[in-house]
């Protein structure tokens, strides 16, 4: 892997000239250097991005040097708004990347099915962009700008146009409820998320679920202040507690929340599932549960750790149905290591045969975190996950599933994205909001981060959680006092 260097004149930019980076090119370090470096290292991949004021218009120009020799310089301008500070830093910003973009698709010939976009939210910039402009120069702006290609304009529309009434009844005192419960039978390969083995009965289990109780009843002011639109159970796996502590944490949710509409349970590991967790979400009225088997290949599933066959998932899903669910959704992962193009359509196929109420297609991203290591899991053709990805789309619409909400992720494979699809009328109120950040989130648990949204200013702020067990365990008073001032307690 060739270094990375770079130099930039805007250092609060780092970031977002590494994500455009990272669009055309396996980085795991960039080297941020203080000052232009001359001659350019014949070693390196050397990077010179400088932002200065020309003409009356700020000028964001990228040039990368490879080999001692400069590629083409992306170049693009930004207003210099004095009357509006903010948009002039969100005009500048975007410049920053344009221009690395550019420069980097001359270089390379690649042209990124998202373009420049990099950010994980897509929809959320397409229907905000509408709000301010108009759709046609949404359109010009994401397809003529932003260089994102006319299909995934398409999609990104096609999910707007569809979450748009669930959107429209969020008022300004609406809130979700994220409860994190980080708990696994064992941990998958691709995983990044913060989560401990653990086996039912384990003694950290209940002392975490005392803290997270006194958390959830700590917050009963702001949860009684808020119209509640959906609360989500998720890890982890939640399912992987013991049956006490399951019913424990059901019991106290439903005290606070008597009146949920949408109740979602992340019961992803089929192993997991047993007629009496089944039978204690149904008394606490959970409205909507998943049930994951990521692929219908058990060599796959043995490959990445998840210790359970496809024929748990058949029991598990049966049971579930048989126990009254109507709404279960099932995750898939397209692009895991060993898969082929017959193997992504096949578990899709396998998964349509449930007739299950939703499906996510998820394309495999790879954080630092992970037990794989990004060659390996990428070392498949990226043709193959987008061919998988796009005959998905096609397949699920034909059996009367349509794209209802979809984000992306730093190192996915083919800078595709994920996509939940869903019969109509099965949306996910949850996983909209979450998504597009249309209203306040409070989120429980260890590693949570909770999101006040101020309606009339379009603002966001942020509180999160510690996020090892035992930090959230030993400051758990620490983090209701912050928890509280943020939401205004």
């Amino acid at each position: 892997m060739t270094p990375i260097t770079l130099y930039t004149n805007t250092p609060e930019f780092y970031n977002d000239i590494c994500e455009e980076i990272r669009l055309f090119f396996s980085a795991d370090q960039i080297i941020l250097k203080e000052n232009p470096i001359t001659p350019a290292p014949p070693d390196q991949r050397y990077f010179s991005h400088t932002v200065s004021e020309q003409n009356g218009k700020g000028r964001s120009e990228t040039v990368i040097y490879n080999d001692s020799a400069a590629s083409s310089p992306g170049i693009a301008f930004f207003e210099l708004d004095k009357a509006d500070p903010i948009a002039a830093k969100r005009q500048k910003k975007a410049a920053v990347k344009l221009s690395t973009y550019l420069a980097l698709k001359a270089l390379t010939g690649k042209q990124p099915l998202w373009g420049a976009l990099t950010g994980i939210r897509p929809t959320k910039l397409l229907r905000e962009q509408e709000n301010r402009t108009g759709i046609s120069e949404a359109k010009r702006y994401l397809i003529k700008t932003l260089e994102v290609s006319e299909d995934r304009y398409r999609l990104a529309k096609q999910i707007i146009d569809r979450q748009r009434p669930i959107i429209d009844t969020a008022g300004d005192n609406a809130m979700d409820i994220y409860i994190n419960i980080p708990f696994c039978p064992s941990r998958c390969a691709y995983c990044s998320f913060l989560s401990a083995v653990t086996s039912e009965g384990d003694p950290v289990q209940q002392v975490y679920m005392d803290m997270l109780i006194k958390e959830i009843k700590a917050m009963s002011p702001v949860i009684a202040a808020h119209h509640i639109r959906s609360v989500y159970i998720g890890g982890g796996t939640p399912t992987s507690l013991d049956d006490a502590q399951f019913e424990r944490l059901l019991h106290i949710i439903k005290a606070h929340i008597p009146h949920v509409p949408e109740f979602t349970v992340e019961a992803g590991r089929p192993d997991t599932i047993t007629p009496e967790k089944l039978a204690c979400m149904r008394r606490h009225q959970v409205t909507r549960i998943s049930i994951n088997p990521q692929t219908f290949r058990d060599s796959t599933l043995t490959r990445v750790g998840r210790n359970h066959s496809i024929e748990d998932f058949n029991r598990a899903y049966r049971l579930a149905k048989a126990n009254g669910f109507d709404h279960i959704n099932i995750d898939l992962i397209f692009g895991l290591p060993g898969e082929r193009l017959r193997d992504m359509k096949r578990s899709l196929k396998k998964a349509i045969r449930q007739k299950p109420e939703s499906i996510t297609i998820h394309t495999l991203a790879i954080k630092n975190a992970s037990k794989l290591t990004r060659d390996i899991a990428y070392s498949e053709k990226e043709a193959v996950v987008l061919k998988a990805v796009d005959d998905g789309r096609k397949t699920c619409e034909k059996q009367g599933l349509y794209p209802y909400y979809m984000y992306r992720q730093k190192y996915m494979k083919g800078n595709l994205e994920n996509v939940g699809y869903c019969k109509p009328g099965n949306e996910s109120v949850y996983n909209i909001d979450m998504m597009e950040e249309v209203c306040s989130v409070l989120a429980l648990g260890a590693g949570a981060i909770s999101k006040r949204v101020y309606p009339s200013g379009g603002r966001l702020e942020r509180c999160a959680n510690v996020k090892d067990i035992k930090g959230y365990i030993d400051r758990i008073n620490e983090m209701i006092a912050t928890k509280k001032a943020h939401f205004g307690f």
